[in-house]
């Protein structure tokens, strides 16, 4: 709910980001450092576009009402303005201003309550689904900012028309006339600027916003630039301006990817400016930071990065937090965290994923440390809550949330004690679509379906003569369809062979007839005494002969079974073969049926 548009919460988050891209590059000596603080003129190897869309959501709110547009607006969260449109800048209010000094500073100042994102984040992703129209190398950076890659775009642009372009817009440092100069040098980055003058376009006639963009070979001189000028312009920075534009920079913040904590150690070793983080010996960098974050920040002051535009996809976690002046009992607490979690299983349901983690997250307050203390605890979601979150028809889904909620609460604050919290976060990550639900397909039969194996006419008849053990269990309550020719035969038991493989031949019946599977086994379930029968069974039209022919003949039965009977087969009978069942085995024909595993049918002879 409360989300300042570029507080210190999302420049801390903004931070974490661009840790997780930025590639480290090794330095190893003084001087590589040397040599990379003075780099020479290259070709661009990539192009990168970065969107900034001005004054966000101001923007929102002017479009939703036009009558907003040429007056003075404040977006009001809490007692903060998060942002204001340009009317207003022009009259001293800025970014993050108090209420009370915002209308001092312009008493016609129009307020709007700026709490409820949900009409900016859905503008947000209209804007990053129509850059991914064009290019799907997107990558999102917060509501209002994204990473396009061009660089294939203008590979195929230049082959298809090889002539010399202009640069759209500005040209960080250079004139008018020598960005003219500058064109024929590095023509990707003048193509890339008529590219992103393009894109801007599509977004100003088709969602009314505007904004600017940045053009360069990475992702971290990308968003530097980009904002050189404002509003609704933009700028391309040449790889030979890389040392000006670092060198601009006021302090180590301004780098993307330093952050508060960060910066607090580098001014612990005397490092105040850019120019002094490139200057400071890598060797003793590393002491401070270790060697990947010391090398990290060295490339970062440089101006060198490698990281890919990353597309960023749906998100992986859905969160939303308060912030407040004190919050101190837990009846406030439980109350927020319900609020919370009615708003974000509303998102929950729209999106359709199943969260697979909760988080809650707290900031206690402290003096000190205004901004940087938060603490998170999280747990996994079980799958029967985790199905209610999505189902718009679950009213239980909240109280079961929060009682894990304050559990996790309770290993952060203790309640007992005095406490006091300025902001309360939810989270479910790890989001997953739903699993399919299980279908008949999902059953052993499917896998003898005529689809899963090729087939030809002369072979769609088989008929396999099975030889069973003659136990009355055999064939159960199948029912056989005896056809006229059946014969019955005495035998002795001794003569049977239970033992005997089962063989198989190809019939002459066409292709359209019945089809049959005709067995012969000994029996004395049915007929007066020991017999060798010869039956014939009807298989379902969507079963193989021959893959089902190759299946144990106890299992064949059981599936003709559960054919005949229409039910699901739950056990599969057979004999058991361990010594010395043999006198429990006569006291009933229910004992010899055993349960029995299909794995056994896969266990060496």
């Amino acid at each position: 709910m409360f989300a300042m548009e570029s507080s210190e919460d999302e420049l801390e988050e903004d931070e974490t980001e661009w840790k997780q891209h930025l590639t480290d590059l090794p330095l190893t000596s003084r001087a590589s450092e040397s040599s990379l603080i003075s780099k020479s003129p290259t070709p661009a190897h990539r192009v990168i576009l970065h969107f900034d869309l001005d004054c966000f959501y101001a923007q929102v709110e002017m479009i939703r009402n036009p009558a907003l547009r040429d007056v003075p607006l404040g977006i009001q969260q809490k007692y903060i303005i998060v942002t204001c449109n340009y009317v207003a800048r022009q009259q001293g209010v800025t970014k993050l201003m108090s209420v009370t000094d915002a209308k001092q500073k312009c008493p016609q100042l129009v307020l709007v309550k700026g709490e409820d994102l949900t009409h900016y984040r859905e503008m947000s992703y209209q804007v990053t689904d129509l850059l991914l129209s064009f290019c799907p190398l997107v990558e999102r950076l917060g509501f209002d900012e994204n990473f396009v890659d061009i660089t294939k775009m203008i590979e195929n642009r230049l082959q298809r028309t090889p002539e010399e372009f202009s640069f759209q817009g500005h040209v960080y440092s250079t004139s008018s006339e020598a960005a003219k100069a500058k064109a024929s040098v590095h023509p990707e980055l003048a193509l890339g600027s008529h590219v992103a003058a393009e894109l801007r376009e599509a977004i100003r006639c088709q969602l009314g916003l505007t904004g600017c963009a940045g053009v360069a070979t990475s992702k971290l001189l990308a968003k530097l630039v980009s904002g050189t000028f404002k509003p609704n312009q933009q700028t391309t920075l040449l790889p030979e301006n890389v040392d000006d534009i670092m060198g601009s920079l006021s302090g180590h913040r301004k780098i993307p990817g330093v952050g508060h904590q960060t910066a607090k150690r580098l001014q612990a070793l005397g490092l105040v400016s850019v120019r002094d983080l490139q200057l400071f010996p890598l060797t003793e960098l590393e002491k401070e930071l270790g060697s990947p974050s010391a090398a990290r920040l060295k490339n970062l002051s440089l101006g060198v990065d490698d990281s890919p535009v990353n597309p960023t996809g749906a998100p992986q976690s859905l969160s939303d937090e308060d912030s407040f002046k004190k919050m101190s009992s837990a009846e406030e607490v439980i109350d927020k965290i319900q609020q919370l979690l009615t708003s974000l299983l509303e998102r929950m349901r729209k999106d359709g994923r199943q969260p697979q983690t909760f988080r809650l997250s707290v900031r206690k307050f402290s003096a000190s440390n205004k901004w940087y203390s938060r603490e998170s605890r999280q747990c996994p979601i079980p799958n029967h809550v985790g199905h209610k979150i999505t189902s718009a028809s679950s009213d239980d889904a909240p109280a079961q949330l929060l009682t894990m909620a304050m559990k996790l609460f309770s290993k952060m604050v203790d309640a007992a004690a005095p406490f006091h919290l300025t902001l309360i976060n939810v989270c479910f990550s790890n989001l997953q679509k739903p699993a399919p639900a299980a279908s008949a397909r999902g059953s052993i039969t499917s896998f003898f379906s005529l689809s899963a194996f090729p087939q030809n006419s002369a072979q769609s008849q088989i008929v396999s003569p099975i030889s069973v053990s003659d136990h009355p269990c055999s064939l159960g309550a199948m029912t056989p369809i005896i056809p006229e020719n059946t014969t019955k035969t005495p035998t002795s038991r001794d003569a049977a062979s239970p033992q005997a493989r089962p063989t198989q031949s190809t019939s002459s019946v066409p292709a359209e007839a019945s089809r049959t599977l005709t067995t012969s086994h000994s029996s004395t379930c049915s007929y007066g005494g020991d017999a060798d029968v010869t039956a014939t069974y009807r298989l379902p039209p969507n079963v193989d002969p021959r893959v089902f022919s190759q299946l144990p003949a106890n299992l064949q039965m059981e599936l003709m079974r559960e054919w005949e009977q229409r039910r699901p087969v739950l056990k599969i009978p057979t004999v058991s073969r361990k010594p010395g069942r043999e006198a429990k085995e006569k006291k009933g024909t229910g004992r010899r049926c055993q349960a029995n595993s299909l794995l056994d049918y896969f266990k060496p002879a």
